[in-house]
């Protein structure tokens, strides 16, 4: 406490006041900015304030957060669990779209990303599962050492604070928990919901009369088959556990660590030395009217932005491919390749039955006393429909689990030259790493421990996500006007096998609701409809209906440089000294997972890796 107001008086002595709130250590105004720090972590989300609540250990270290979004309000459709979700396109959203894609009915379809102080944590489904061990092991395949499940699973019990679900829940859905695999001293309170919908009884025995397998506890590393997931939720307030409010909060009266909201940061300052480019600072505003300001660093900037807009900063840096950065006519600082590329997201399609079920979901927007009585529940006994983010019950399958079609799929994908549906002007480097990809990707359509569809259930409706796509798309700059917004093209389908697993998914779902535990219910199909019955009709409509999982990532991809690598396997980007990437851009695969708890991972392991060079 004595470091901390010495600081603070020198700081007013300065003309440097620092605002001390329920928040912490917020600035307020450009004025009140030191002239240089340790770190500046690029982006307030899940990354960013895991890298920086990590750095801010050390008193000695000055840390600058600067986040574009500001904070949120407190509201309920960010704090109360049966509403998550719904700040999707509101001031904490960049409220984003892909490029117009032809190969999903020419549509730009929705990608929302939070922006705010805790990112898009504050904007998702709560949803904290984990992938199989096979998705991570993936990782360190492409050459990757120590970035395997074996060397993630610390970090995932790093980041969390586990508690078990109840024991009503225990008796009631026989919900597995093994305690050693999961953290105990985290800052991200991870718990089961005290509430389940009543539909999802009958999915579960749907999905088990089909033998689907249901794990002890998926979070081991054993996520194929159909579990009950915990949430980022607080089990005594039943709120959300977000970015800011655990790891943040945990953080914001270290006397290092500072916060500056409302300010975008545009360029990274560079200069040349006689070991290549380094990183000195990075210029921000508040607005594209607004005077633009600079801040220096005497170590590292960390780049923390999220998957579109962390290559987007390095493009207009001059960091990137010389022939994209030419098109822009802008001056090559480091000549990466692979920026922008490999760029991946979840897909679903819905599939939507019309069931006799006598609750759902529905009633909460259709029955405005059940509503009440709901909300009124939740704010007394924390418990009913509103304490329930939904998503409880999830499946994550391999391709034997939910089509007679995998040998069929494997055959086609091995005849697939890979580099057919890349982009025309992929760089040879991210071909050759495409190239590994894709053959594990194609052995992946055979093997038991790989998703590769996820189904979440919500009253008769399928939501089945595409979790290992084979079509890989780019990230590039519009312009040079950094606050335009980036050229985002998901390739969402451009790889037809893509196509075909989710049209195998459909008629996988349409035999779920033919089993006795959901055909009770008399179940209409509203989506495709019973008459869409054609792969070719199938496929029309898996075109025209898929929509994104919010799961970007890929951009500034982990590996070698010679295979297209971005970073390296300490997060540094290649060809700069001084600049470290720490959020989902570094995946090289996406995990059949939400990727939530992988971002917390990963940037906790970037935070160990920062502080063992420093």
């Amino acid at each position: 406490m004595h470091r901390l107001w010495t600081a603070r008086s020198a700081g007013l002595a300065l003309g440097l006041n620092l605002v001390f709130s329920a928040h912490g250590r917020i600035l307020t105004s450009n004025a009140q900015l030191l002239p240089t720090y340790d770190y500046v972590i690029v982006g307030g989300g899940v990354s960013g304030l895991t890298v920086a609540n990590r750095l801010s250990e050390d008193p000695k270290n000055r840390i600058l957060v600067i986040e574009a979004g500001d904070f949120d309000q407190d509201e309920d459709s960010i704090l109360i669990p049966g509403l998550a979700g719904t700040a999707v396109g509101t001031q904490y959203d960049w409220n984003l779209t892909y490029v117009s894609n032809p190969d999903a009915g020419d549509r730009e379809v929705s990608i929302p990303q939070g922006k705010a102080v805790g990112g898009s944590s504050l904007l998702n489904r709560m949803t904290l599962d984990r992938g199989s061990s096979a998705d991570y092991d993936r990782w360190s395949a492409l050459g990757n050492r120590g970035w395997g499940w074996a060397d993630l699973f610390p970090y995932f019990k790093k980041s969390e604070t586990s508690t078990p679900p109840s024991d009503e829940l225990v008796a009631e859905w026989d919900v597995g928990y093994d305690e050693s695999v999961h953290g105990s001293s985290g800052y991200l309170q991870s718990s089961y919901t005290p509430w389940i919908w009543p539909s999802t009884k009958h999915f579960v025995s749907a999905l088990t009369g089909l033998g689907i397998q249901i794990p002890h506890d998926a979070a081991g590393g054993d996520a194929v088959g159909g579990y009950f997931t915990p949430h980022n939720q607080d089990p005594a307030t039943i709120t959300r556990s977000d970015a800011r409010r655990a790891y943040w909060t945990a953080a914001s009266s270290r006397p290092g660590l500072s916060l500056i909201t409302g300010r975008r940061v545009t360029r990274l300052i560079t200069k040349q030395t006689a070991q290549g480019a380094k990183v000195t600072g990075v210029e921000f505003a508040a607005s594209e009217y607004s005077t633009p300001k600079v801040v220096k660093t005497s170590k590292e900037v960390i780049l923390a932005a999220g998957a579109i807009h962390t290559p987007q900063l390095l493009q207009l840096s001059g960091i990137g491919d010389p022939a994209v950065l030419s098109e822009l006519d802008i001056a090559v600082v480091a000549d990466v390749p692979g920026v922008g590329r490999n760029f991946q997201d979840h897909l679903y399609i819905p599939v939507v039955f019309s069931c006799d079920f006598p609750l759902t979901a529905a009633n909460l927007t259709a029955n405005t006393s059940f509503a009440a009585e709901s909300m009124a529940l939740y704010n007394t006994h924390r418990t009913g429909p509103y304490s329930d983010a939904t998503g409880d019950f999830l499946a994550f399958l391999p391709a034997e689990s939910f089509t007679t079609e995998a040998a069929t799929l494997h055959s086609l994908a091995k005849d697939q030259d890979s580099t057919t549906y890349l982009d025309p002007d992929t760089p040879r480097s991210v071909k050759e790493n495409y190239a590994i990809q894709h053959a594990l990707l194609t052995d992946g359509l055979i093997a038991t421990d790989q998703a590769q569809i996820e189904i979440i259930w919500t009253d008769g409706t399928f939501i089945t996500g595409l979790q290992h796509p084979f079509s890989r798309g780019n990230v590039r700059l519009a312009s040079k006007d950094p606050f335009a917004a980036p050229l985002a093209d998901s390739a969402f389908l451009r790889n037809p096998i893509d196509v075909k697993i989710l049209v195998e998914a459909i008629k996988f779902a349409r035999s779920v609701v033919q089993t006795p535990s959901l055909a009770a219910f008399n179940p209409v199909e509203a989506a495709p409809g019973a008459d869409v019955t054609s792969d070719a009709d199938l496929e029309a409509y898996v075109r025209g209906a898929a929509e994104s999982l919010f799961h970007p990532s890929g951009t500034a991809v982990v590996g070698t440089y010679e295979l297209g690598g971005v970073v390296d396997t300490e997060f540094r980007v290649y060809g700069v000294q001084g600049l470290r990437v720490v959020d989902a851009s570094v995946f090289p695969m996406l995990p059949a997972t939400h990727i939530q708890s992988s971002v917390y991972a990963v940037a906790e392991k970037a935070a160990d890796a920062i502080k063992s060079s420093s």
